[in-house]
Parts: C-alpha cells; structure tokens; sequence
C-alpha cells in the first residue's frame, strides 16, 4: 500500500472481518460484507473511458424496491453498502431515502457520484449519514473536463463548488464524512493537474487520488494510458501535496498486471454488484455474460438469490471460465483473493508454531 494511501484504496480490509474469513474457509460461503448498489443507468454526463458505455445508460429501480433491498441487506448481514453503478445515483429521487435507511439499519454508506446534481438539501444528508463519498472529475481546465465527461464547461467549476458546499456542511454539522476526489489518469488530462490538486485541496476535501486507466473488452472508446515519465511526475506530485490533512494518492500501476497466483476466485462471496434492473453479480467486469448472474431481486429477494441453484453455477462458471482465461485488470476482488490464496495455500511451513 502506498505511503500517501492511508485508506488501503489499492489493499484490502478483510482482516477486519475475521468473522466472515472463517465463515469462508470452513463453508465456502458467507454472507457479503460489501454490496454495491447501481441506482438507474442514466447518466448526466457520458465519460469517454467510462466502461459501462457499452451497456447503455438506461433503467433504474423499480419504484419502492431499492429501499427494500437495503432492509433485506441488512437482514442478511452486510456491513456496507455504496451507492455508484453504471449512471449517477443522484439521478434517482429514491437514493437519498435509500442512503438515510441504510444509515438508520446500521450499515456503513459510501457514494460515487459525478457531483454536477448536488444540491444543498443533499448535502445536508449526505453529510450526516455518508462514511465517504468520492467524486468522479477527470479533467484539470473546464474545457478537457467537458471534453472527457462529455458535458459543458461550467460542470468544472460547479462540482469544485459542490465539493466545497459539503465540506462546508460537514464543518457545520462536525461530521466525520471522508470527502474525496478520484481522477482517471489519461495521456491527454495531465496538463493542469498540480493546478488541480491545489483547487481540490482549496475545497476541504481530504484527498486527490489519481487511478490508472485500463481497457475494457467491451468498452468502444479509445483512451491513452500514460507514460513512465508521467508516473514519475505525478509520484513527485503526490509526495508534494500529502500531508496530515490532505492526501495525494497515486494507486499502483501493479493493479493492471493481469498474472494470478490464484486458480479460483475465493472472493466472489464478499462483495456483490446489484444492477438497476435487478440482476445481481460478483464479478463485476462480465455483465455481459448473462453466465456471471446470480438471479434477479425484482423475481424473489435478495436472500433467496444468495442461496440460490443459479448462485451456485455462476460462481462455478466464474471459476471455470473466466478466472482460467482472463481476468479483467484492477479487479475488485484480486487483493482479497491473493489473501485468502495465502490462508488456504500457505508459503510458510510450520504455521501452528506461530
């Protein structure tokens, strides 16, 4: 993990969750620790690099379900839950409620949002209710933000002020919300960024982290991945602007080796994607193989979808299939895997003489 990185944004935490662990390894299976929630498909604003273009940005929850779900959520003992997906979830009128439940049933809640809808209501809300929330930017001047977001101008300065209307709000209210920004790294979105950083850290948020772009084999838009000179410009960058009150993370580039020590995805039961259309996965990357679908909640509830036959042949076909041939880079699951590799496969001898 990366000394500037003290969120483990590029490691893993399930070391806190030795409950579950044990759940694991003696079953096999568990109930998941962290669910993501796709709110609705549309989207505001159509990012260039954004790998769920080739979904299309269409659908959301049906009316009244999502806050069901998060109640069955926690009936089945998750312990977070982040509000982002294929669109912007503040584009649904029914997240906000969905977030104060999650909240009131004892659940951690994050969101990823673009931040171009946030209106000051919301940030009263999300400031009492949110562990963190990471904004979307991936522009350094107006003019390459609108480029890559696919939007106007004047979103640029809109969401830095949204950004600061919150931390404004979370000084107001003393909340303990995590306010950060994450920037996708392109050969052609470099030119301003110690600028930004600077505005960033002018907002009051807590941190500027700066992620690798990656291809997906779906995604239609072409993108440039930057250069060894450039990651050694923004390393000096981050070192630069870290500090006790704000972070300039760099993840690592060793995210997009695709090489596993692992033959079989012993992740799958700890983190679960939701659609807007009901369908609920483990590996996030292959929605379009209707193969990794565990079943639908708008059919049945989550719970029987947990334990379902159709759970059981996705998460074998994912073992079978995708982990033997290609995994996708920056794989949400590769940090758990490698840990829970080591735990059933251990280098060390003598392991009871600890």
């Amino acid at each position: 993990m990366s000394s500037t990185d003290k969120y483990g944004i590029d490691s893993h935490k399930l070391k806190y969750h030795p409950d579950r662990v044990a759940d694991y390894l003696k079953t096999g299976d568990t109930a998941p620790v962290y669910v993501e929630i796709s709110p609705t498909a549309f989207c505001n604003h159509r990012c260039v690099f954004c790998h769920y273009n080739y979904i299309g940005h269409e659908g959301k929850f049906e009316k009244g379900r999502m806050l069901k779900l998060v109640e069955e959520l926690a009936e089945a003992g998750t312990r977070s839950i982040v509000f982002a997906g294929i669109g912007e979830p503040l584009l649904n009128p029914e997240t906000i409620p969905a977030v104060l439940r999650a909240k009131e049933l004892g659940i951690d809640v994050g969101m990823s949002t673009n931040g171009a809808l946030l209106k000051p209501e919301y940030a009263q809300a999300l400031a009492d209710t949110l562990t963190w929330i990471r904004f979307s930017f991936n522009g350094s001047t107006p003019e390459e933000y609108a480029k890559i977001h696919h939007t106007q101008p004047e979103d640029f300065e809109k969401v830095l002020g949204n950004i600061t209307m919150l931390a404004n709000e979370r000084a107001r209210k003393n909340s303990s919300i995590t306010i950060g920004m994450q920037y996708i790294l392109l050969s052609d979105n470099l030119g301003g960024i110690e600028q930004l950083i600077r505005k960033v850290r002018d907002t009051g948020a807590d941190y500027f982290s700066m992620k690798h772009f990656y291809e997906h084999e779906k995604n239609t838009m072409t993108c440039s991945a930057i250069n060894d000179e450039q990651e050694k410009m923004l390393a000096e960058l981050s070192a630069k602007y870290t500090d006790k009150k704000f972070s300039a993370i760099l993840r690592s580039r060793e995210n997009l080796n695709r090489k596993r020590i692992y033959d079989k995805c012993h992740g799958l039961p700890f983190i679960v994607y939701i659609r807007e259309n009901g369908d609920v996965y483990t590996c996030f990357s292959y929605q379009h193989d209707e193969n990794t679908v565990l079943g639908n909640i708008n059919k049945t509830t989550f719970g029987e979808v947990w334990s379902s036959e159709r759970k059981k042949m996705a998460v074998s076909y994912i073992n079978n299939k995708i982990i033997k041939n290609n995994c996708q880079p920056n794989c949400r699951h590769h940090q758990i895997n490698n840990y829970l590799w080591e735990l059933k496969n251990p280098t060390l001898e003598h392991i009871n003489f600890i």
